[in-house]
């Protein structure tokens, strides 16, 4: 399982912790992670079936995976996503 401050840890040098927050919550919404609350009452997070089927997918092309819809700014200051 995965919690939130791991995920903002590893991907925060990427994504703000709100972009992250963002994009774990469409995950859930789309089946592909499933919350949970640990026994510190904070979320934690695991993949489903169907996030473990997509995994390499999620992987190769995170994009993909992300509602448009979600307003989030992925561009660097090189233009990167």
């Amino acid at each position: 399982m995965l919690d939130i401050h791991s995920l903002i840890k590893a991907l925060g040098h990427k994504y703000t912790p709100e972009m992250l927050s963002k994009i774990v919550a469409d995950l859930v919404k789309k089946g592909i992670m499933e919350q949970y609350i640990d026994e510190d009452g904070e979320f934690s997070f695991k993949l489903t079936q169907l996030g473990a089927e997509s995994a390499e997918d999620i992987i190769n092309n995170p994009v993909q995976f992300f509602d448009l819809d979600l307003d989030l700014d992925f561009e660097d200051e090189d233009g990167m996503v």
